[in-house]
């Protein structure tokens, strides 16, 4: 993968406001703009509400679902309805996190089967990972239809005074995990990234286990650890506060050889036949909504911030302005939603696939089908060619 030059760009970012788009969108009446681009007939193939699980809390990253709707939708506790622009049906679009948006214990692909208990409803899609699609591709079998996420911005940061040098590959992490120097705080090193940066060298016993946004150990050992975060989020933050206010640096997953998707636009795989006519229609709006998230965010960043300072998503996440402005500007400066160029916006690298299907195939158990294939878990049918980023 393209190496994303984080270091440079992250303290550049910190003093850009949200520059290059137009405030077109923001003075018309709320939704008007979907309205008017989204117009797709889709009540004769679609249920109504069409209903999408997040992973997380709304943030940035998943502004181009808002984009369908924009502004003119119902904020609730958890969730934000609307009309899918004039397409003839509603988009009802569903916050995650365990405990959070989503009960104790589910997941936004765990959904797709069991439902989604806070909400009482099963979604029709969810957010998946593409490695956790091959892991619980018997438990929780899924495909993906669509990656707005090209890059994934998750990864590791440090403090730049503490490690001037930084980190820019797995090499170095190795080095840094035998050093003694510090720690790696993660969320696990049982599956996924971190079973892969163990898996290949990094000392296990270099990493901390249990990371749940959180960066206390990163504070408490004065910027000695490195910390496991997202690129669009914690450089900012932690350059402006956190009771740091000092600049991070920051490694992609994807650098350091895990090309993983994240966020990845998923169907029950046993909902497939029942949902493809829909798909056929409703993917390519997606991919529209990404183009134009991604060109004019006024609209759908002030939606955002609105939505997290009622307290909506949850009581504690606040996503101030500034911060979602970082965020899309990292998003746009770094490719991270795309592909850019040529490629149509939203579709799958199956190259990218095969890479991940051969890092966790050892790895999988009773939860995975033994006979899983790239193709069972992504697909690119749905997928208009036509449509990129520019």
């Amino acid at each position: 993968m393209t190496k994303l030059g984080t270091t440079a760009r992250a303290t550049a970012l910190l003093a850009v406001a949200a520059t290059g788009w137009t405030a077109a969108a923001s003075a018309q009446e709320p939704g008007a703009f979907a309205r008017q681009a989204y117009t797709t007939p889709l009540a004769d193939v679609c249920p109504d509400p069409f209903i999408v699980q997040k992973d997380w809390l709304a943030q940035a990253n998943h502004g181009y679902l808002y984009q369908m709707i924009g502004a003119g939708g119902a904020m609730d506790s958890g969730r934000y309805q609307g009309p899918l622009g004039s397409t003839g049906i509603d988009l009802l679009i569903l916050g995650g996190g365990g405990g959070m948006g989503l009960g104790q214990g589910e997941t936004a692909y765990s959904a797709l089967y069991a439902g989604n208990s806070r909400a009482g409803v099963i979604p029709h899609l969810g957010f998946h990972e593409l490695d956790n699609a091959f892991i619980f591709s018997s438990r929780f079998p899924a495909v993906g239809v669509l990656a707005a996420v090209d890059v994934s911005p998750q990864g590791l940061f440090w403090d730049r005074g503490t490690y001037p040098e930084g980190f820019h590959s797995l090499e170095d992490l190795i080095a840094f995990g035998e050093s003694g120097k510090g720690r790696i705080y993660v969320s696990t090193i049982q599956r996924t990234w971190g079973r892969y940066l163990a898996m290949s060298g990094v000392p296990a016993d270099a990493f901390l286990e249990g990371y749940r946004g959180d960066g206390e150990v990163f504070v408490t050992n004065n910027g000695t650890w490195l910390n496991q975060g997202f690129m669009t989020s914690e450089p900012y933050a932690f350059a402006t506060g956190n009771n740091w206010a000092r600049p991070i640096d920051f490694i992609t997953v994807g650098e350091l050889g895990y090309p993983n998707y994240t966020g990845m636009l998923s169907v029950a795989t046993s909902r497939m036949d029942e949902l493809a006519p829909c798909l056929e229609r409703l993917v390519p709006v997606i991919q529209q909504a990404i183009v134009d998230f991604m060109e004019d965010p006024a609209e759908i960043l002030d939606l955002l911030h609105a939505f997290n300072e009622a307290g909506h998503a949850a009581s504690w996440w606040r996503t101030p302005m500034a911060n979602l402005e970082y965020a899309w500007n990292t998003m746009r400066e770094n490719g991270i939603m795309g592909p850019n160029g040529e490629t149509p916006v939203g579709a799958i690298d199956m190259a990218r696939v095969e890479t991940i299907f051969e890092i966790v195939s050892p790895w999988l158990d009773e939860r995975a089908d033994e006979n899983v294939t790239p193709e069972d878990v992504a697909t690119n049918r749905f997928i208009n060619p036509e449509i990129g980023l520019r």
